[in-house]
């Protein structure tokens, strides 16, 4: 529980470098590559920011259920 919120904040500038990535103008035009390695990691990064929220939010009403 303590180390996820980083890891969320972490997941979500990954996940805005990657989206500024694939709004370069051009892109997908000058480096296909690129574009869909940018477009792949986006993916995970998403992934993996849904999996860590999951688990902190179960974490979190874990908590709540053992303090209340």
């Amino acid at each position: 529980l303590e180390t996820l919120p980083a890891q969320i904040e972490e997941l979500n500038a990954d996940i805005a470098r990657l989206q500024h990535t694939l709004a370069t103008p051009n892109l997908f035009s000058k480096d296909v590559a690129a574009f869909n390695a940018a477009a792949a990691d986006l993916r995970r990064a998403e992934n993996k920011l849904a999996k860590a929220e999951e688990q902190w939010f179960e974490l979190e009403l874990l908590r709540e259920d053992l303090a209340g």
